[in-house]
């Protein structure tokens, strides 16, 4: 794939205003370690690229480029085509096979084998990045989710009463009374708070996600 998403080097200007920041998962004022500038929300920093990729998804080894703002609906395109060239290869040589009227080399069967397979390998794939878009996240961000719900889970998100947003540090020796100590969910926020006066989150529901716009064509618009 030949056309490259969005990054925060050459999008300096506009990237600011491109997302805002849900002060969950994405931070303002968040420098990026590497490329040395302000990290734009839902941004991150691609070790291959070299560069913050804008609403990135991951870094595709089959398109040899980052998936991000710029180019989903190139990568979309690519996927679908692959499951319907892969499909027509293997419904077209069973066939084939099949009929028997037509003088096939050995391997036509084994193509047809391979093809069947990729076909469900590559619509699977499709449907799983789909299902991420119709949560309104990108795969980067599907990973930031399940960590801020797995301290939910564990009864060790919290939110104080001006909406700032912790993890509560657990207790591992319950046979001590210690103050509990409490992180940002910032990872470049290093600070130990100590909060009086907070919320235990105990239900997804309870956290917003401002990039869900609430379907899944309206989240794809986004994207592309």
């Amino acid at each position: 794939m030949l056309i490259k998403p969005q990054n925060s080097l050459n999008n300096k200007q506009v990237i600011k205003s491109h997302f805002e920041y849900d002060n969950i998962i994405y931070f303002p004022d968040t420098v990026c370690r590497t490329c040395r500038v302000a990290k734009p929300a839902r941004s991150k920093h691609c070790t291959i690229c070299n560069k913050c990729v804008l609403l990135q998804d991951h870094h595709c080894i089959w398109a040899n480029n980052c998936i991000g703002l710029g180019n989903y609906i190139y990568f979309y395109g690519f996927l679908i085509d692959n499951t319907l060239a892969l499909t027509y290869g293997f419904v077209r040589l069973l066939l084939l096979n099949v009929a028997g009227n037509v003088q096939l080399p050995k391997a036509a069967l084994t193509m047809s084998i391979l093809f069947g397979l990729f076909a469900v390998i590559v619509a699977v794939f499709t449907y799983l990045e789909l299902s991420i878009v119709a949560e309104g996240m990108t795969t980067n961000e599907q990973d930031k989710w399940y960590m801020v719900q797995n301290f939910m889970r564990d009864g060790n998100l919290v939110r104080d009463i001006r909406g700032n947003w912790y993890f509560m540090e657990p207790n591992l020796d319950n046979t001590i009374k210690t103050p509990n100590r409490f992180f940002s969910t910032n990872s470049y926020d290093h600070t130990v708070y100590s909060l009086s006066d907070y919320t235990v989150i105990r239900d997804a529901s309870e956290i917003p996600n401002i990039y869900d716009k609430g379907s899944v064509w309206e989240n794809m618009k986004v994207l592309l």
